[in-house]
């Protein structure tokens, strides 16, 4: 399976992709279908998913450099964002504060557990942030993780068919949108919609990530005080 790691990764992906071109669904992931289609595979065959992730390791250091590509359309739309770098900002901490206000309020309704509230406050920023992030207030990096990739999942399929249900056809506050709900998966399917909607989405997930780091742990603690 060591080997055959990357070559089935890359058909998986490519086909669904070019699926996607002929299928306009937002079902048609390129994320989420190779992810199933791995995992199914995996389980069929009885296979170590250590092994795969051994496979596929070259991959996840391209990963890497392709988060670094996302800085290309902020330079493209450099002017754009200076003129409304206010806004953004604003926007973007508000974004913040209600993603991790509106965990800890149900969660203090249902009475869940402090740890579990932990992993679940910074499901909206990118994995490696997360996990950091929730492990610092006590969480699960695990868990934390996995939701991260649930919600980014659910902002890439749902997420342009929400906004336009919703009458938001602007591409800057699109991309904004995405950025800031749905991190690098959201901002990967932005960036598949238009140039405008990816350089917002990738600086909503910069700031947005930033912000919660601020503001999620004081915010977590004032949740701890005032419900012991």
């Amino acid at each position: 399976m060591v080997w055959l790691a990357m070559p089935l990764t890359a058909l998986f992906y490519l086909l669904t992709r070019k699926l996607a071109r002929k299928v306009k669904n937002p079902l048609v992931n390129t994320i989420m279908l190779p992810a199933l289609a791995i995992m199914a595979l995996l389980l069929l065959t009885g296979q170590d998913s250590t092994d795969y992730q051994t496979g596929v390791r070259p991959l996840s250091l391209l990963l890497e450099l392709a988060v670094v590509a996302f800085a290309l359309p902020l330079y493209q739309q450099a002017a754009k964002i200076r003129r409304q770098l206010g806004p953004i900002l604003l926007c973007c901490s508000l974004s913040v504060l209600i993603s991790v206000g509106t965990t800890l309020l149900i969660g203090g309704l249902i009475q869940a557990e402090p740890e579990l509230l932990a992993s679940i406050a910074t499901k909206s920023i990118t994995t490696p942030l997360a996990m950091s992030i929730s492990q610092s207030m006590g969480g699960i990096p695990a868990i934390a993780a996995g939701l991260v990739i649930i919600v980014g999942m659910m902002g890439a399929i749902i997420g342009f068919p929400l906004l336009r249900l919703a009458g938001i056809h602007h591409p800057e506050a699109q991309g904004l949108a995405m950025g800031a709900g749905a991190h690098a998966i959201g901002t990967g399917a932005a960036a598949d919609v238009g140039n405008v909607q990816g350089a917002f989405a990738s600086l909503a997930m910069v700031v947005c990530g930033i912000a919660t780091a601020v503001l999620a742990p004081p915010l977590f603690q004032l949740y701890l005080w005032l419900t012991h």
